[in-house]
């Protein structure tokens, strides 16, 4: 069975280097590459592809928040399948607040 490519962007509040920092255990069990500022990745019967885009700042008076745009591409993986990685993925990346 195969299923549609699924692509999405969204701007994520990091640099590169907590991207790069945080990415092994955001993976989990799937097996992955990088080539310069994008992951190529397995995930079941299909693949991921995770493209970081510049670092880039956002002002608020004297604040200066980092952030990327990530790009996500899942070519022939279930739609449940997308949702537990998506799920594993951003609990990696929350940060603490309060």
């Amino acid at each position: 069975m195969s299923f549609p490519q699924i692509a999405y962007s969204r701007e994520m509040g990091l640099t590169h280097d907590d991207f790069w920092r945080l990415l092994p255990k955001a993976m989990g069990e799937h097996r992955y590459d990088v080539e310069g500022d994008v992951v190529n990745a397995t995930l079941h019967d299909g693949t991921l592809k995770i493209t970081l885009g510049p670092t880039q700042e956002r002002r608020i008076a004297l604040l200066r928040l980092p952030y990327s745009e990530v790009s996500f591409e899942f070519n022939n993986v279930a739609e449940e399948q997308q949702l537990a990685f998506k799920t594993h993925f951003d609990l990696h990346f929350q940060r603490g607040g309060g």
